[in-house]
């Protein structure tokens, strides 16, 4: 629908598929981050690791290796920006929950904000589910998407989230999954007249997204792929120019 800001599709083999600007891991362990065969849709995707207990899977304060975007300027997004965010994602040998253990948390992506605020949206398995958790402010329970993952295990399902980002109840978030068994996207859920934005955009603050693997249960090894994770342009101020930003502090001094 619009220009493409950020197109990660790992196809020349590289843990950042050649993009400066994507960080593919913090955690030190050699196998946190690493290339498998075949990707979601090519010949690569990347996949993340985290063992629980071994501190070489132990990064930013949690048990977690995830890539990000957040030094690619172009994929950032602020109040104002209209953006559609898409990847695949494939849960590798997944460790199924059962009655009276944990609640076996996992992070698998975030449209996250810098500067501590509010993460708006994370994509989460819990126990056998797979569901959406919002910003905390926002006082919006947690949706079920998959109801039961275990069926899923081992195969690409592929995401399309679009945002109008807004820091008053004006935005509108809407996620779409294809599941193995589909053709289409499906609406999964949809938010509208929302404060999607959970912090203020000043002082350089921003948004930017992240994959991989955050937080793992205890004793459990996680592994996760991911592919094709774009960022496109749905509107807003005209990408890669700081108009955006400069509009936006004028009009919140």
């Amino acid at each position: 629908p619009g220009e493409v800001l950020l197109n990660v599709n790992y196809e020349n083999n590289t843990l950042n598929s050649g993009i400066t600007g994507v960080n593919p891991t913090n955690a030190t362990a050699s196998d946190a981050v690493y290339m498998v065969q075949p990707g979601a849709t090519g010949s690569y995707a990347v996949a993340h690791k985290v063992v629980y207990g071994d501190q070489g899977y132990y990064s930013n304060d949690n048990w977690r290796s995830e890539s990000d975007a957040d030094r690619f300027k172009a994929a950032r997004f602020l109040p104002g920006d209209e953006r559609r965010y898409e990847f695949s994602f494939l849960l590798k040998d997944w460790t199924p929950w059962k009655a009276g253990d944990p609640a076996n948390e996992t992070n698998i992506f975030q449209l996250k904000i810098s500067g501590g605020a509010g993460v708006p949206l994370q994509v989460r398995t819990q126990r056998n589910a797979m569901r959406l958790r919002f910003a905390v402010e926002n006082n919006v329970p947690v949706t079920d998407i998959i109801p039961d993952i275990r069926p899923y295990i081992n195969q690409w399902i592929h995401f399309r989230i679009d945002v109008k980002w807004t820091d008053t109840a004006t935005g509108y978030m809407k996620t779409y999954m294809k599941l193995p068994a589909q053709n289409d996207y499906v609406l999964v859920d949809y938010k509208e007249n929302y404060r999607t934005y959970s912090g203020t955009g000043l002082g350089g603050q921003h948004g930017y997204i992240k994959w991989g693997i955050y937080v793992t249960p205890p004793d459990i090894t996680r592994v996760a792929y991911h592919d094709d994770i774009k960022v496109i342009y749905l509107g807003g101020p005209a990408p890669g120019n700081l108009l955006g930003e400069v509009i936006y502090a004028h009009r919140h001094p």
